[in-house]
């Protein structure tokens, strides 16, 4: 097997037993693990534009209407009008989604402690910087590159 080929099933598979982890620990919370995620997004770059929602999310990139309506109709996340241009339409998360997006954060870090034990944190990094290697001046690379920023509180450039 090319040795590349390998790398990306490797990732594609812990992705996915990532992604049913979360969804396994977001589920008793009432929410999907792109629901999730989108609350923990909203919360950390509110108020956000819903266009540039979907410049931060991988599983509704570009396209998180419908995901944002089921937030809103669970009361979760606020819509309304930007104050400088009407026509934008900017996403809050209302008392009860900060609440529930904590929760979020607290039991993804329990996912990704649990795993930390079977992990070398140097190895982990190289192979990180690898995979931002392959992605480099691709969407999701871009993608990974804002979220990074929102994680660490810096402003985020969406074009």
């Amino acid at each position: 097997m090319d040795p590349l080929f390998e790398f990306a099933l490797a990732v594609k598979a812990l992705q996915r037993e990532f992604e049913r982890g979360s969804n396994e620990l977001t589920k008793p919370l009432g929410l999907t693990g792109p629901q999730a995620d989108a609350l923990v997004v909203i919360g950390q770059a509110q108020p956000i534009a819903l266009k540039d929602l979907g410049r931060l999310l991988i599983a509704e990139a570009g396209h998180p209407s419908r995901l944002v309506d089921r937030l809103v109709e669970a009361g979760l996340v606020e819509r309304r009008a930007a104050e400088d241009d009407r026509r934008r339409i900017e996403l809050t998360l209302t008392p009860a989604g900060r609440r529930l997006a904590r929760r979020v954060e607290k039991v993804r870090q329990e996912l990704f402690d649990a795993s930390r034990p079977h992990v070398d944190e140097k190895r982990l990094a190289a192979t990180t910087g690898v995979l931002l290697q392959l992605l480099e001046d691709t969407p999701a690379g871009e993608l990974i590159t804002r979220r990074r920023a929102l994680a660490a509180g810096r402003p985020v450039a969406y074009e």
